[in-house]
Order: C-alpha cells, then structure tokens, then sequence
C-alpha cells in the first residue's frame, strides 16, 4: 500500500495527517461516577477500539437507503477485533442494535459481544437512539441487562495514559435533572483530568455528532452547544468521536479534531460534497459514501495515533485507509 505523506498546516493543529487511498473507494462510486476503570493492558502500549452503528438494517430504511450486504460487513468488523493485536478495550458509540426492545435483535450481537469478551477484551458501550427503540423503557433495561455497569450512561475509562469519556447524547431521553447532572459531571470530570500529570490524552465521545455532513440525519446543535465548549477548554481534549451518521468523516473545527465512526454495519449514508457541504471533510477520497471502518487509538510517546480500518470489497480484510497523529500540549 502507497500512502501518502503530507503535512496538515492548520491554525493550532498539532497533528500530521497520513492518507492511504486504497481500492476500496472504488466501490461506491456516486450521576456517572469519577473514579476511572483501569484495565491492566497486556503490552506496553495498549490499543483502544472504537466502533459505531452495528445495527441491521430496518425494512423501511431500505425504502430510502441500498443495502450493502450489512450484516456481513458487522460480522466481518467483530471478527477483525477479536484478531487485532494488542486491543485492551473496545468502546461502543451507539446503535448497538436496531431496536433495543426487541429481544430477537438482540441474538446477532450478542454472540459478537460473546467473542470479544472472550477474547479477553472488555466492552464499554454508549446509548445510541436505536437501542432506545421501540419502546424506550424495554429498550434501556436490554442495555442493561447486557452493560449492567453503564448506570449511569455517562462515564469515563482509563487505560494507560488515555482517558475515554463517553456521553448520553440521547438528550430527549433524559429528564432535565439528569441533563443537568451529566453536564455538571462532564465539565468537573475533565477538569480533573486535565489536571491529572498521569493523563496524557482524553478522547470524548458521543453518539450524536456535533458536526456530519450526512444527507439523512443532521449534526447535534444539542451536542454542539453542551458538549463542544467544555471538549475545547481542555488542553488534552484531543478528539471528539460520534457515531450516528453512517460514514467516516474528519472535521478540524476551533483548533481540534471531530471524527465521525459510524461505519459498524448500518444503511451507509449518501454524503454532502463540495460547495454543499456543511463543514470542510479533511477525508481525502471524495466519494459520495463511505465504506464500513472501526477505529484504533493508542498513545505513541506526546502523540495521540488514530487509524482507521476500512472494510475491503471482499467483505473479509480491512486495510488502513487513513492515520492522524494529534500532538501533545505544546
């Protein structure tokens, strides 16, 4: 594989952009509690996994959206992180299934979440609108019946020097006293750990995007106005993720860098390009959509690594289509 190397000059961005332009494009044309979780990770450098929108496609989706042989796409992405190297965590952002009140969708997954555990590698999951489906109160005890400990949905993980905090964009879902609860959480959570000398980097992550470019759903003012100000005032906030829109997609807005992950196996969302473009996509394969993915985050030295791993057309490899290295406090 030929990647390219080229340097990223933006105001304050601290990160030096590697892109991979593989075949692959080619297929489609047009009260949370402070104390942190630490898992002892089993190499010097553990390797964060993060994945979105693993849910089947609903029948009335496919009225709007193509199918792209979804569930074997999902299948392929859990079979791939069973086999990664050095994967200490996977951290779900949403849309776990397509409705959360449905016990039979629930099967697929769960023999998936199965594998990985057995693997050795502990999941940390996020609400997405899906799993609220049909019925929201069925749909929630489902959740946590399978991630007992997500109680409440907002929370934060350790492993080595990256802290995940992950948070309930479902705003509609809550009452107003445990909006105000995650917000006041949030804010003195990062805080704190941008105080932490032991804290090296803190990746936030919703699964509502702040920012997307999605022609079928729209980027979260909601997100955008609670969640966005205090990311930003955090010195070692380094990067946003959201799932929720099905593409890949990568923002640099206000000095600080917005991904969105929602490759997991869901109806692929057409995307908005050039001039219609809400924000400027750093993603260099213009196409209209973008191919299933999951992504890997560890900390090499001050430096922050993501790789994205996109799915190949014959539905079994992935390859590294796209690195960003996000700068420590400089």
């Amino acid at each position: 594989m030929n990647i390219l190397r080229n340097s990223h000059n933006l105001p304050h961005a601290k990160h030096l952009l590697l892109v991979g332009l593989l075949p692959v494009f080619h297929l489609f044309g047009s009260p949370g509690s402070s104390a942190t979780e630490e898992r002892k990770p089993e190499s010097r450098r553990p390797v964060l996994a993060f994945v979105s929108d693993t849910q089947e496609p609903l029948w009335i989706e496919t009225l709007v959206l193509q199918r792209d042989r979804n569930e074997e796409a999902t299948a392929a992405i859990f079979s791939a992180l069973v086999h990664e190297q050095g994967v200490a965590a996977l951290f779900h952002l949403g849309d776990v299934t397509a409705m959360g009140s449905c016990t039979t969708g629930w099967e697929r997954i769960d023999a998936y979440l199965s594998r990985i555990e057995d693997a050795g590698i502990p999941v940390f999951p996020v609400p997405g609108n899906h799993d609220y489906y049909i019925f929201p109160r069925q749909g929630k005890r489902a959740f946590l019946n399978r991630f007992p400990r997500r109680e409440p949905s907002w929370y934060v993980t350790r492993t080595g020097a990256i802290a995940v905090v992950l948070l309930n964009s479902n705003f509609f879902r809550l009452s107003n006293h445990e909006r105000a609860e995650q917000q006041r959480w949030f804010e003195t959570e990062v805080s704190a750990l941008d105080r932490d000398s032991t804290v090296k980097s803190v990746v936030v992550g919703t699964h509502h995007p702040p920012y997307t470019n999605s022609t079928i759903v729209d980027p979260s003012t909601e997100v955008q106005d609670a969640f966005v100000p205090v990311f930003l005032r955090c010195s070692k906030c380094k990067v946003f993720l959201g799932g929720h829109a099905h593409a890949f997609e990568h923002f640099h807005e206000h000095g600080k860098d917005f991904l969105v992950i929602g490759g997991g196996g869901g109806l692929l969302h057409p995307l908005l390009r050039t001039e219609q473009a809400r924000w400027k996509d750093l993603f260099p394969a213009n196409t209209e959509r973008r191919m299933f993915h999951y992504l890997l985050c560890e900390q090499r030295g001050e430096f922050l690594h993501l790789a994205v791993k996109m799915l190949n057309p014959d539905y079994r490899s992935f390859d590294t289509v796209y690195e960003i290295a996000i700068g420590g406090n400089w």
